[in-house]
């Protein structure tokens, strides 16, 4: 499964790399929300809870759907252009039109990208999405009825608990982590100027395919989608809390101007970067250990190749190159993009050099 961005004809005034700072707030509050799926942030998990007073420690998991696998699309980019503070795009939500904010509450909360066509205006309907919510869980059915009781005061509930968390834990947080972020939307923002758009958009993730004839990259996700992004804006949004995991957003709205097309994605896997982590470093050694990926990037180091050249040049079969290539792209190791009707392969050279050196880099400290 797989979401596919078709870029073609988007023009450069189109598209922006800019923070987020409700963006990266929705990406740690789904770490709160499911820390058994962030082991690597359970101390920092557990310090949270504990300095969370009361009723925002009730209300993190009463409102935990909107920002559950299904993240709401209120808490990511309004607008193309923007400051990125938390107190502006509250301000913004807050300001959002009533009917807006139902629907792109009432999708985080039913939490599937299909069969969302509730009018909550209409009580037949909203019954009926209630019942639904409930039917997938208790607490997306306690919080769709209370969107539909009440949506004014729904808002200034959560706003109310954004607004703790940002005064709590938050915005010492995100002073600390905004300044790599904006480096890294820098970076994005100049490969814009210069590089053609599929490549960019493609460079975000290590599992990507791009096909620059075609004008599209395709992400390996979770869902079935295919996203449009001419006429309608595109906003890259780093993250460090989502990381590793890229998040594609493109809910259209009844009444009211359609919000950008929004991809968060680790602020990492784009440009210049740090040192890796050790189990990064060691997850690339251990992929490398395997005698036919060493071989494959052997004839991958000074050229790109297809799948079919590959199995030829190594006497691999196809479906035997293919698995190795996936874990060679998930290590972030090689790169695949699509030219016409092949998917040309390429080595990270500056990765594979870089082994060394991250290793050290990690070891040292």
């Amino acid at each position: 499964m797989s979401v596919l961005l078709r870029l073609h004809g988007v023009r450069p005034a189109e598209v922006s790399a800019r923070c987020s700072a409700t963006a990266e707030l929705m990406a740690c509050l789904h770490v709160l929300a499911e820390p058994g799926h962030h082991p690597d942030r359970r101390t920092w998990v557990r310090t949270v809870l504990a300095d969370l007073p009361e009723p925002a420690a009730a209300d993190c998991v009463a409102f935990a759907p909107l920002w559950a696998r299904f993240r709401t699309r209120l808490l990511l980019p309004l607008t193309a252009e923007g400051a990125g503070d938390l107190e502006t795009e509250l301000d913004a939500i807050a300001a959002l039109d009533l009917g807006v904010f139902i629907q792109m509450a009432g999708m985080a909360i039913f939490g599937l990208r299909q069969n969302f066509g509730w009018p909550l205006d209409d009580g037949a309907s909203a019954r009926e999405f209630v019942r639904a919510c409930g039917e997938r869980s208790t607490r997306r059915g306690v919080l769709a009825a209370e969107l539909v009781a009440d949506p004014e005061r729904f808002r200034v509930r959560l706003l109310g608990l954004l607004r703790v968390a940002g005064e709590t834990f938050f915005g010492v947080l995100w002073r600390r982590l905004r300044p790599a972020l904006d480096r890294s939307a820098d970076r994005v923002g100049a490969s814009l100027r210069t590089e053609p758009l599929p490549l960019v958009v493609g460079s975000l993730s290590p599992n990507s395919v791009i096909d620059v004839a075609e004008h599209t990259v395709e992400f390996s996700k979770l869902q079935q989608a295919t996203v449009t992004v001419r006429g309608r804006g595109l906003v890259l949004v780093p993250t460090h809390f989502g990381s590793p995991h890229l998040l594609v957003k493109d809910e259209r709205v009844k009444g009211g101007p359609q919000p950008p097309v929004v991809v968060q994605y680790p602020a990492e896997q784009h440009g210049p970067r740090g040192a890796d982590t050790l189990d990064k470093i060691r997850e690339r050694m251990l992929v490398l250990t395997d005698a036919g990926r060493l071989e494959i990037c052997r004839h991958l180091i000074n050229e790109q190749c297809t799948t079919t050249e590959l199995a030829w040049r190594t006497g691999m079969t196809q479906p035997q190159v293919s698995r190795h290539l996936r874990k060679l792209r998930e290590a972030g190791l090689v790169v695949s993009a699509r030219h016409g009707r092949t998917v040309q392969h390429r080595i990270q050279t500056s990765r594979l050099y870089g082994i060394g050196y991250d290793l050290v880099a990690g070891i040292v400290g």
